[in-house]
């Protein structure tokens, strides 16, 4: 653990450390700070390790879309960041089996020749490539996930596909294989993609979710890939919620071998929850808001006893907001206020939970954190081991 954290220090070091700026939050229970001033920070991508430090990707809207990676040191209890790429957006980071950061990411913007990126920390360096994807174009949302052989398998948007196609607009992978990348269309149905997340269960299935946003379809799709090919279905769409656009914002949970959903409806604003159970979905709203952001993300972490918690952001109160359900009733609190939460990202380990997120008035990137309940704490998740 310790060699990981002076080799990235070190690397730091190099690269220059930015200063940490406290703040106070809205609920005294939250510790609340702004990591990064550079820029607004979205989209980022928070994961805490099984030693107890954080890793952080996110998107610094600096002037040039930095990429940018940060890690907080538990035992110096402090923020190290470095600039990974620039002209860069929508970023996924998740650990290996050393405790050591990927991320994959698209070019910012949706113009021809944007591609899908992917990097990871080697202990000394950042390998960093583009995949070589046959896609004109690769935009929005990526997610990543890695299987036991710590091989990546990244879910992605492609706007345009390959020249000379029609193919427009669809939601698509791309996996190691050990020797070379294998690209799989998921779902060709036109817009389909938007919002994706993944997830991989203790079996080594991967579990998506995107949204397919064409105004006659719009609705929640879950895929899971079952080591040879993807089996699509949809959670929740319009002929349910009385035409209405559902989808925005998803991200998924696994407990278990068990999905966990939580997305937007965004023509009647408002934070929706589905489970499977027994093969059936169970879906509820959790919160009715005053706006949802666009092109927002949620997050949720599952804890040992099955509890769902879900970060999102009410964009008509500009306020960042976590649910917590247990023993069959949500709990609501509000973390920040004042336009910060948008594109929040969560991670909990034994004892504490934690949310990054975009500051849109204060032009920064923050993290909050605090203690969990006793109960919590007991239950909690540990950080998740790869073998």
């Amino acid at each position: 653990m310790r060699l990981l954290s002076v080799a990235i220090i070190l690397a730091y070091a190099v690269q220059g450390v930015g200063p940490v700026w406290p703040s106070t939050p809205p609920d005294a229970s939250w510790q609340v700070e702004t990591v990064d001033r550079s820029g607004v920070g979205k989209f980022s991508s928070l994961r805490i390790d099984r030693y107890g430090n954080a890793h952080l990707a996110y998107i610094s809207e600096d002037g040039s879309y930095s990429l940018k990676y940060g890690f907080w040191d538990h035992a110096l209890k402090r923020w190290f960041m470095m600039t990974i790429s620039r002209n860069a957006s929508y970023c996924s980071l998740t650990l290996d089996s050393k405790q050591r950061p990927h991320i994959s990411w698209a070019d910012f913007g949706v113009v021809n020749g944007s591609k899908l990126q992917y990097a990871y920390w080697d202990g000394k360096l950042w390998n960093k490539q583009a995949i070589p994807l046959d896609a004109e174009t690769v935009g929005y949302y990526t997610s990543l996930v890695l299987d036991a052989e710590n091989h990546p398998s990244i879910s992605f948007y492609e706007y345009n596909g390959p020249p000379g196609t029609d193919f427009r607009v669809r939601m698509r992978n791309v996996t190691w294989n050990g020797t070379y990348w294998e690209a799989r269309t998921v779902d060709g149905d036109n817009q389909s993609g938007k919002f994706n997340d993944m997830a991989i269960d203790a079996d080594g299935q991967i579990h998506l979710v995107y949204a397919n946003v064409n105004a006659l379809t719009a609705g929640v799709r879950y895929a899971r890939w079952n080591g040879q090919s993807w089996h699509v279905e949809t959670i929740d769409g319009r002929d349910q919620n009385h035409g209405e656009l559902v989808g925005y914002s998803l991200c998924i949970g696994i407990d278990g071998n068990r999905p966990h959903v939580a997305y937007m409806n965004y023509s009647r604003p408002s934070l929706k929850y589905s489970v499977l159970n027994d093969g059936h979905w169970e879906t509820e709203v959790v919160d009715d808001l005053a706006g949802v952001g666009y092109p927002d993300r949620n997050s949720l972490v599952i804890d040992k006893s099955g509890n769902p918690y879900i970060s999102y952001y009410d964009a008509g109160r500009g306020l960042l907001k976590l649910a917590h359900k247990e023993r069959g009733k949500w709990t609501i609190e509000i973390v920040d206020s004042s336009r910060a939460g948008f594109t929040s990202s969560m991670a909990m380990d034994s004892r504490t939970l934690w949310i990054s997120y975009a500051d849109e008035a204060g032009g920064g990137l923050k993290v909050a954190r605090r203690a969990l309940t006793e109960h919590a704490a007991v239950t909690a998740a540990v950080p998740v081991k790869t073998p």
